[in-house]
């Protein structure tokens, strides 16, 4: 006869703690209660454990009572020695990352996804030991982070999944906000670091293939904004008559992708562009007093050549 296990396990795990909760409704458990329910505990992890071993540790599913109950023991010992802090609650949150842990190094393939939960009970039992001696905004930090770790060793087990190391490059990105956030003033700069992170993926495409050319543009346009930013942020750039420096800047800066591609991957339009890019910085610089009426000076200059091309005779 087949005996199904599980059913067999929760079955008696069910009729005797249904038994010694009514025994202590009617009061015949009355002392030591709290001893006893670590005891008991301890005694329903150890037979989950011990099933599990039985198994040829391969049925990774009886860790979960033995990490829920093992941990539930440890708690309750603590709670009974007169520890009323909020670690005291980690023990359980670790006893719940003990099964995904089993369950990826089981089967690193097939049971991936085990790394997402586990990520999460890790963060919620380092949180529990931390909360007291860290801000709220450290905490914020450290979920972020372990998220991006989880994804990051999901993309790591499986290279095509491209998509995990792209939501762990943001997760990891935005864990910097909440802490810099506790810094006060410094808070700030996270506009800038957030911009540059931007950036880097494409300086990574540029630098992995010439076929990804294109990349240049939007890293060196996310950089220089990055550097506005910055700057801003220091006080360099502090009224609005100084917007003509962070125009030069801002023209200056973004004339350095197209000029890669024109002196690098012989690009003409880049050429042009370039140019056109450079004369505009060197502008701002020259009319850095009169930068409120610069714009649409040069809009009106730039609509009077269109004109001029449109009208001009045509030569054959």
């Amino acid at each position: 006869m087949n005996i199904n296990k599980s059913s067999l396990f929760w079955g008696v795990l069910l009729v005797a703690a249904g038994g010694l909760l009514l025994a202590q409704q009617l009061g015949y458990i009355n002392q030591h209660s709290e001893q006893l329910w670590t005891w008991i505990f301890a005694l329903i992890s150890l037979l989950a454990l011990l099933n599990y071993g039985l198994s040829g540790w391969k049925r990774w599913g009886w860790l979960f009572p033995t990490g829920v109950f093992g941990g539930l023991a440890v708690t309750s010992l603590l709670a009974a020695s007169g520890a009323s802090k909020p670690w005291v609650g980690s023990p359980l949150f670790f006893g719940l990352l003990i099964p995904f842990a089993a369950a990826y190094l089981t089967d690193r393939t097939r049971n991936w996804w085990a790394l997402i939960p586990g990520g999460v009970m890790l963060f919620l039992a380092l949180t529990t030991l931390l909360v007291d001696s860290v801000g709220g905004e450290w905490v914020g930090s450290l979920l972020l982070f372990m998220l991006a770790v989880s994804f990051l060793v999901v993309y790591l087990t499986n290279r095509t999944r491209t998509w995990a190391l792209l939501v762990a490059y943001i997760l990891g990105v935005l864990s910097i906000a909440p802490a810099m956030s506790s810094g006060g003033g410094k808070g700030a700069y996270f506009g800038a670091i957030f911009l540059f992170a931007i950036a880097v993926p494409f300086f990574v495409l540029y630098f992995r293939s010439a076929t990804n050319w294109w990349a240049i543009i939007p890293a060196g346009v996310m950089t220089v904004l990055a550097v506005i930013a910055a700057l801003a942020i220091t006080g360099v750039i502090r009224n609005q008559e100084q917007g003509g420096y962070a125009n030069a800047i801002l023209m200056g800066g973004i004339a350095v992708p197209f000029a890669v591609l024109w002196l690098r991957h012989a690009k003409a339009w880049a050429k042009v562009v370039t140019i056109v890019l450079v004369i505009v910085a060197l502008a701002s610089i020259l009319f850095v007093s009169y930068y409120n009426i610069f714009w649409p000076v040069a809009i009106i200059l730039g609509g009077i050549y269109l004109f001029y091309t449109a009208l001009r005779p045509k030569t054959v």
